[in-house]
């Protein structure tokens, strides 16, 4: 004889499992919210560091040594920075000219790309450019300049912007 009523059972109903299921699934949702918000913002926090490194080495080293700001800014004209922060979190480096997707492809293809280039491929791919940017003004035909503005494209904020103390 076979019974129908089960006294003693044990195990969860299915709205027990359902509960839980549910529960789960928004703890995990906050939780990548969360580590998204926190990388977003380690990636504003690194291109802001960027940008100060220069600023200050642009005010403190360079207009004090040369008494003009530069036309462009690269490594080699900043070499109190470190060279890594040339570089935005994208794989653009500043002061370098930005090769189309068809050049980056084949700098892929021939298995000569660096991370920075595999990132940057990634980036305009997307539709992304470079994060960082160097704006030079009023320059003569030597190259020196007497005001710059330097600013960094932000994820979370809005622009990150430095201009030149002396104007």
């Amino acid at each position: 004889m076979i019974k129908t009523n089960r006294v003693g059972h044990s195990g969860f109903t299915v709205i027990e499992l359902i509960v839980v299921t549910t529960v789960l699934v928004v703890a995990g949702l906050l939780v990548f919210n969360q580590i998204t918000n926190l990388n977003r913002a380690a990636a504003d926090t690194q291109r802001k560091t960027a940008i100060n490194a220069m600023y200050y080495a642009l005010e403190e080293v360079y207009f004090k040594q040369q008494g003009h700001y530069p036309a462009s800014l690269t490594t080699e004209t900043l070499p109190s920075v470190d060279a890594t922060l040339f570089t935005d979190p994208d794989g653009f480096t500043l002061g370098k000219e930005a090769l189309s997707e068809d050049e980056l492809q084949k700098l892929i293809s021939n298995g000569d790309a660096s991370d920075d280039v595999k990132k940057r491929f990634a980036a305009v791919t997307a539709g992304k450019g470079p994060n960082y940017h160097y704006d030079p003004t009023n320059c003569d035909n030597e190259g020196k300049c007497k005001s710059y503005t330097i600013r960094a494209d932000l994820i979370s904020e809005a622009e990150y912007v430095k201009k030149s103390r002396n104007s």
